[in-house]
């Protein structure tokens, strides 16, 4: 600081013409004044200036303020303000009595200030983010509207707050949530004080969560999650929220494809926005006939529709169902077996049936077998012939004959395989004796088979049953006359004589 000067009445009108400040009367004992030499200083704060510079009635002069005596200029505090700013006396900022926790009491001062760190800086009458631009208490830092505080505070007038209409600023034409006197207590009601706008799209909830909102209009608190859905602003366009104006869920969604794009185009009509992270509707819910007839997969955990139908699938051209084998991958289903590479799955599987009945199923590819197998008694069931690969065994031949009908062993030989002679299904006979014994390539049967009348085997021989006897006994059947007493020999065996062989 400069030291104290004394001035004599021509020095003191003279550094009053320099300042621009009026002259002051020397005191009546015409004694000297003292001036601080911080006058100087003191003169170009902003708060000084502000004031000194002001013209017509307003006009300030230093003993306005200043007592002028011996002591020189000292500060006369903020109650001096009163003597002009009578209006402005009453004190209604929200913190009355304290700011913060320092409790200091606020004065003109405190917002008002005289003696700025920069000569020269401009007196400010809103100083208000002096402070809060830092929390004060419970009250965040403000970020919005900072420089225009006057548009809605009033610090010596009660209310403090005088809500200014938005827009005045804002041309915004509001369809949704109109309430509150004014229009800005409505905006409020969506946006708080001094938040950014962004704020606003999650506090929809606040209203729509609650139970006696309409169903219709009624918001699960899930349905707004990080990364996703933020805020109703994410689909909703703001201050409308008409349903025609709803963003498309496309738009974020560039690259997801939809099963049967065509029957799914509208996401709506199986996502619910308004449920939780906007779960999907049931299948069910359209499907209904499908779900119903569904038997597979018989887990009741399993994912049922899901589990075949990739709703989201990478392509835009995937197929309606993944293939059975990427969940049927085992060898049962994709090595050598019978309907491995012959067919496709669902040429024997209705895909919501489950597990078909093979004889049912069976005819749909050997309807001829199937026909032909009816007719032979005891031979209905495929399986029972066809053991071990129905629908998914391994290659393997079929049951032998003989295996059942092990009295039907045919004695002759040659005559080993039943199908030499029957069809396989039916069991008709496909070849007679003649058939092989009797063609015109075959070697002629010896001896009297070459007699006409021996020429029908059946009269002889039985298929199933051991050769026939060659006595009397087996030839009486045709030739009822038995030889004679006096026959040269005894007859024992008819063929010993009467050659066949």
């Amino acid at each position: 600081m400069h030291p104290t000067r004394h001035l004599s009445l021509l020095g003191l009108v003279a550094l009053a013409l320099f300042a621009g400040c009026e002259l002051i009367p020397p005191p009546q004992d015409g004694g000297t004044i003292t001036v601080p030499g911080s006058y100087h200083a003191a003169r170009m704060t902003p708060g000084h200036k502000a004031h000194l510079e002001l013209k017509g009635e307003q006009k300030t002069e230093c003993r306005d303020c200043h007592a002028i005596a011996d002591a020189g200029f000292a500060s006369p505090g903020p109650a001096v303000c009163a003597n002009c700013h009578e209006k402005q006396q009453g004190q209604h900022h929200p913190f009355d009595g304290g700011v913060g926790d320092g409790g200091l009491s606020l004065t003109c001062l405190t917002c008002h200030v005289f003696h700025a760190e920069a000569p020269g800086q401009r007196f400010e009458k809103w100083a208000c983010m002096n402070c809060h631009q830092q929390a004060q208490a419970e009250k965040p830092a403000i970020t919005v509207h900072v420089e225009n505080c006057q548009n809605c505070h009033r610090p010596h007038e009660a209310p403090f707050t005088q809500a200014a209409d938005c827009t005045s600023c804002h041309d915004v034409k509001l369809k949704h949530g109109a309430k509150g006197d004014t229009v800005a207590e409505t905006c409020m009601n969506c946006h708080p004080h001094h938040s950014k706008a962004v704020v606003a799209s999650g506090q929809c909830i606040s209203c729509h969560a609650k139970d006696t909102m309409e169903a219709k209009a009624r918001v699960s608190p899930g349905a707004l999650f990080e990364k996703g859905h933020v805020g109703c602003g994410t689909c909703h366009t703001a201050h409308t929220f008409q349903k025609t104006e709803v963003k498309s869920c496309t738009g974020c969604h560039t690259s997801q494809h939809v099963l049967a794009p065509t029957e799914h185009k509208g996401c709506v009509n199986c996502h619910d926005p308004h449920a939780d992270r906007a779960q999907p509707k049931s299948c069910e819910s359209c499907h209904k006939k499908e779900v119903a007839a569904l038997k597979h997969p018989r887990k009741e955990k399993a994912a049922k529709c899901t589990g075949c139908h990739v709703v989201h699938p990478e392509s835009a051209e995937a197929n309606i169902a993944v293939a059975c084998v990427s969940c049927h991958s085992s060898d049962t289903f994709t090595s050598d077996i019978v309907h491995a590479s012959t067919t496709s799955c669902d040429a024997c599987h209705v895909p919501h049936g489950g597990k078909p009945k093979a004889e049912v199923l069976c005819v749909t590819c050997h309807e001829k077998q199937v026909v032909a197998v009816k007719k032979n008694a005891g031979h209905a069931k495929c399986a029972d012939c066809h053991v071990g690969f129905l629908p998914h065994g391994e290659k393997q031949p079929p049951k032998q004959c003989l295996s059942c009908h092990e009295k039907m062993k045919p004695p002759q030989k040659g005559h080993k395989e039943c199908a030499s002679c029957h069809e396989s299904h039916s069991a008709a006979v496909v070849k007679t004796c003649a058939t092989c014994h009797l063609s015109p390539t075959s070697a002629p049967l010896p001896g009297l088979h070459a007699v006409q009348k021996h020429r029908d085997c059946k009269s002889c021989h039985a298929p199933h049953e051991p050769q026939p006897g060659f006595g009397p006994e087996s030839c009486k059947t045709c030739h009822q006359r038995l030889p004679p007493k006096d026959h040269p020999t005894p007859p024992a065996t008819c063929v010993g004589c009467h050659l066949f062989k």
